[in-house]
């Protein structure tokens, strides 16, 4: 759906966003904490395909730890924030500075409620200052409450619940990098059609300054 112009625009958009965000989780754990979206593509949920390596992280069997946040009115949808259970527990150790280089037990169970508060600080931060940084990007004032956690659990080949449903999603691959340690995760973000109306009609109106 997007043009090669317009995902470059986005893509752009989006780190300057994560950069914000990237900037603020540093100061709350002190230390050093690098945020990038190397891509972003904007696919309708039935062109998702378990075969596309773009998508992994959608079919990892196992369990994914979500935090979710919907938001509205003018422009509305839900943002997600997604890691696998192994690479929520590792960023959750290094952001309370407790590297180790043992290998962390995956197991659902092993993730306690501290963990989730540490996650769901981070994915406030991160989803607050993406859908609150596109509202100013469009002019809109947006209504969105706090995050929800959410374990789920992936069989093989099976879609995650939010997937199953056709409407179209902003997939922003997420790139972590700190204390030496490379996390990966990825932020959905479920768009009604007017929403992606708003916001493609948005950047090409950039597009034309820009480029004429």
């Amino acid at each position: 759906m997007l043009n090669e112009l317009q995902r470059d625009l986005l893509t752009e958009l989006v780190n300057v966003y994560v950069g914000q965000a990237a900037s603020m989780l540093s100061e709350m754990v002190q230390q050093k904490i690098d945020l990038s979206i190397p891509k972003v593509e904007l696919v309708s949920t039935n062109e998702v395909n378990p075969e596309d390596h773009r998508f992994n992280i959608f079919f990892s069997e196992g369990h994914l730890i979500t935090s979710s946040l919907k938001f509205g009115h003018e422009f509305s949808g839900k943002a997600i924030l997604m890691f696998p259970a192994d690479q929520a527990k590792i960023l959750v150790n290094t952001c309370l500075g407790e590297l180790t280089s043992e290998i962390i037990d995956t197991d659902a169970k092993s993730l306690m409620d501290t963990d989730l508060d540490v996650l769901k600080e981070i994915s406030n931060v991160i989803l607050n200052a993406i859908i609150g940084e596109f509202g100013n990007f469009l002019g809109l004032r947006l209504e969105y409450a706090l995050p929800d956690i959410e374990l789920i659990s992936v069989a093989k080949g099976d879609k995650t619940t939010f997937l199953q449903n056709e409407v179209h999603i902003l997939i922003l691959q997420t790139s972590f990098s700190l204390a030496e340690t490379n996390i990966r995760g990825a932020i959905v973000i479920a768009l009604s059609m007017d929403s992606i109306s708003s916001l493609l009609r948005k950047i090409d109106e950039l597009l034309e300054e820009t480029h004429g």
